[in-house]
């Protein structure tokens, strides 16, 4: 078996909310490029990379890298995914949404080709399914408490909430969140790097007091002391996302018990196998991880077969997002009471229509 042909699709989702923001960006859609490996026996394998400006993902770049590893893989054997991420590897520096899109379809046409979920081939499965985190975006404080209420009418019971960095008003959004839904619903909060450390821990030690759960990535991504100090200075638990976007970072970060939690990302680390690795650092140095992925079904059902085959995912994930989205060419996948479960069809387990 060879592979005959990738296929690339650019893709445009409207958000449901055209004026949802974080502390970083500001967009009304979500844009990316889906992969299609076509193998010469006729089965398919699907990926995808989103495009993230704010990190230095533009979709122009993101399609210029994807021909190339497009080209580079044709008339290869799918089976050699090691050959294949190697040879990425010397083609193009960096680009791991590229990489991950690529090596993510690899899995689901092999998965599909052996006719089992992808979950089988990284490990076999530890969990059916987890509960979903979903997010609310920077707004004022009323309005954010009033989507707090609309998420847990639906059935979740963990939020993250988005601050930007203004002390007060975050501490404001955090409190009227907790008095709108009670004790019962487990919070978070994500700066996205948006504080200043001694602000981080000032913000951080007031919203304890509404029961916080843990804190993430509140201040630059490239000053890992600054993050280390703000870990050491509270009590909820301090997690990094942005800080951890290679194996490099993780292992600094775990090795030198830098942070309480890492969330992981398929796609930042540059694909299953990496992000495997990543968490197998985390449960030696008894770090917690958790998996983010906040885009199409086609990578968050990834993200799913990954949380079923790892043992040592520990809290909610953020794998429910494409509920924000319209358009997403994919289906077969959907949150109920606040749970997903991973799908249990060949491969990725879902429809994609293009």
């Amino acid at each position: 078996m060879k592979i005959s042909d990738v296929e690339l699709f650019s893709i445009v989702m409207p958000k449901d909310d055209p004026k949802w923001r974080f502390a970083l960006r500001a967009s009304p859609e979500g844009r990316g490029v889906v992969v299609r490996v076509k193998a010469s026996n006729g089965t398919v394998g699907y990926g995808f990379a989103g495009e993230a400006p704010h990190t230095g993902t533009g979709l122009g770049g993101l399609q210029a890298a994807l021909q190339t590893f497009a080209d580079s893989i044709k008339g290869q054997d799918p089976f050699d995914i090691e050959k294949l991420l190697l040879g990425m590897e010397g083609l193009l520096t960096q680009n791991q949404e590229a990489k991950a899109a690529i090596e993510v379809a690899l899995h689901d046409l092999l998965a599909r080709s052996f006719n089992v979920p992808l979950y089988q081939l990284l490990g076999g499965l530890v969990r059916e399914e987890i509960p979903i985190l979903r997010i609310l975006g920077l707004k004022e404080p009323p309005e954010m408490a009033q989507n707090a209420l609309r998420l847990v009418g639906q059935g979740y019971s963990y939020l993250k909430i988005k601050v930007e960095g203004d002390v007060k008003k975050d501490v404001q959004r955090v409190k009227a969140i907790r008095e709108a839904v009670g004790d019962a619903v487990h919070l978070t909060i994500d700066a996205n790097q948006s504080y200043a450390p001694k602000d981080a821990i000032r913000a951080i030690k007031q919203m304890e007091e509404y029961g916080i759960e843990r804190a993430e990535q509140p201040v630059r991504a490239d000053d890992l002391t600054a993050l280390a100090e703000v870990a050491q200075a509270v009590d909820c638990p301090v997690e990094a996302h942005e800080a951890a976007d290679s194996l490099e970072q993780v292992f600094t970060l775990v090795s030198r018990r830098m942070v309480d939690s890492i969330n992981l990302s398929v796609n930042r680390l540059g694909g299953l196998r990496k992000t495997k690795a990543a968490a197998a650092m985390c449960q030696a140095a008894n770090v917690q991880c958790r998996m983010a992925m906040t885009s199409t079904r086609i990578a968050a059902s990834a993200a799913m077969h990954f949380v079923a085959s790892t043992p040592n995912i520990s809290y909610a994930c953020e794998l429910g997002e494409f509920h924000r989205f319209t358009q997403d060419p994919a289906s077969g996948m959907e949150v109920k009471g606040g749970m997903l479960r991973v799908p249990s069809g060949p491969g990725l387990g879902i429809e994609v229509n293009l």
